[in-house]
């Protein structure tokens, strides 16, 4: 397994709903009852400041995302807020620490601490 993060793109939309559904379904940890079409899931990953990507090189397949977006308007818009996906069959594989790493990258790019 050789995971890269990189930023989403409009081919990215089929795997990266998938994921994002499946956490939708289980009904845990995101806060949507609606699961995103490829319209809705590409307008919806394209708003946030910053959709990531996990992608195994070795298999050529997406295993996980997260977007970061502001979680204020105005004077608190520089606190930011992050949602992580893994694929359920990659979980417990550490991506999803690979992803918070490099969310906390991409934050101090986007947002001032």
């Amino acid at each position: 397994m050789d995971i890269k993060i990189r930023q989403y793109a409009e081919e990215d939309v089929k795997e990266t709903i998938a994921i994002w559904n499946e956490v939708v379904k289980e009904g845990i940890a995101f806060p949507q009852k609606e699961t995103l079409t490829e319209s809705t899931g590409d307008l919806f990953f394209k708003e946030q400041t910053f959709t990531g990507i996990a992608y195994d090189e070795e298999k050529k397949e997406i295993v996980g995302m997260y977007i970061l977006h502001p979680n204020n308007i105005g004077r608190c818009g520089h606190i930011c807020n992050a949602s992580y996906a893994v694929r359920k069959d990659m979980r417990g594989l550490h991506i999803g620490e690979t992803l918070h790493e490099n969310g906390k990258k991409i934050r101090l790019s986007h947002f001032t601490v």
